[in-house]
């Protein structure tokens, strides 16, 4: 697996010095141009989009949404259909390369120290090495990878779509309200693939030496699963098939919501500032991609630390004994162990993974999109 990732992002960055300067492009989003013109975009007299002085000199306008003409617009299946391999390809590769960050934060987020505070980030490090080892670091990341290669196809070919859409069939005006929503869509649909994805990888980071000695009763004991699709299993055989598609998703969709609408926006506005000239068509997107990643993850990081306890909770199927806390009564005990702090435990291995992974993300997005539709350019 990791020789594939590694040839794939090979022949990315090959791609990437075969591209002209200034015609790095994102059909999803912008075109990342010196001159901060709008290159192959014809003005059209069209009445359901029309692209007025006040339109040009917005921020945030993206590829699909400049190219209005028919002909163009003809093209919006080819160009969801360029975002969706983009994206996958993207979200793939920058998840595997950030996943030991997003190891830590987990393990931050389920364990604590001897005084009922979460270990540092340094403890937290030695004692995976000396317990499980490098591999230690990567447990649930086959799923993961594969996961966010669907997950970001999903997210980025919506996005792309329903922007679209939005600029030739409503009458809003906001460029950055039609982004607001097309991220908020692309957040919605997503949660139903993400929520099971979740799921196995925090179950997987979660396990430890400490599960089979039982020192923690929100997890099944003796829970060591030999990889991801033996943790799958065990959910299914366990808790019943909709505990695997439905255990946390009203909070997976509470979170991803608002994190998508703010993700798509920051970097859709930032690709359109004088900073991408400054910092030019390979180091934009990567840096653009970093503080996209920190602006989704710090608003809702609390929403995320109540879905990672909330799915590492186990119960036997048909066992109703076991009363499974509710995100009401976990959000309050997070809040009368630790007060608001404890809200934002693991959030540093969690922001050093949202810079990595969505930079890497952006960046692979970028390139894939030059070479799916190096036409447009």
């Amino acid at each position: 697996m990791r020789q594939c990732v590694s040839f794939v992002g090979l022949l990315a960055f090959a791609n990437c010095k075969s591209i002209k300067r200034g015609q790095l492009h994102s059909n999803q989003f912008h075109q990342f141009n010196p001159s901060n013109s709008y290159p192959s975009c014809e003005q059209s007299s069209h009445s359901d989009f029309s692209i007025n002085s006040s339109f040009n000199s917005a921020i945030g306008i993206r590829g699909g949404a400049l190219k209005s003409t028919t002909t163009q617009l003809s093209l919006s299946v080819s160009a969801t259909m360029a975002s969706l391999l983009s994206g996958s390809v993207g979200g793939a590769i920058g998840v595997g390369v950030a996943y030991p960050f997003d190891t830590l934060s987990t393990k931050a987020q389920v364990s604590s120290g001897k005084d009922g505070k979460p270990p540092s980030m340094g403890s937290t490090i030695v004692k995976i090495f000396k317990e499980e080892g490098v591999p230690g670091f990567f447990e649930g990341v086959l799923v993961t990878m594969i996961g966010q290669a669907l997950i970001k196809a999903i997210q980025f070919a919506t996005n792309e779509l329903t922007f679209l859409w939005l600029g030739k069939h409503s009458n809003i005006k906001s460029n950055v309200l039609k982004m607001a929503i097309a991220g908020v869509l692309s957040g919605l649909i997503s949660s139903f693939v993400v929520s099971p994805v979740e799921l196995v990888k925090i179950r997987m980071q979660a396990q430890n030496k400490l599960t089979a000695k039982k020192k923690n009763d929100d997890l099944d004991e003796g829970a060591v699963y030999k990889n991801e699709l033996d943790c799958a299993q065990c959910i299914v055989k366990n808790e019943g098939w909709s505990s695997l598609f439905t255990h946390g998703l009203w909070i997976t969709i509470i979170r991803e919501i608002p994190s998508f609408a703010i993700y798509f926006v920051v970097y859709g506005v930032l690709a359109r500032s004088s900073m991408a000239k400054t910092l030019g068509e390979h180091a934009a997107p990567l840096i653009f991609g970093a503080l996209a990643g920190w602006a989704m993850w710090i608003p809702t990081y609390p929403i995320d630390i109540v879905k990672t306890i909330e799915q590492v909770q186990t119960r036997k199927k048909g066992d109703s004994r076991k009363q499974l806390k509710s995100c009401s009564h976990i959000t309050s005990k997070i809040y009368k162990t630790g007060g608001v702090r404890a809200f934002f435990d693991g959030l540093e291995p969690k922001l050093a993974r949202a810079a990595i992974k969505h930079a890497v993300t952006f960046w692979v997005y970028e390139v894939m999109m030059n070479f799916l539709r190096p036409s447009v350019a």
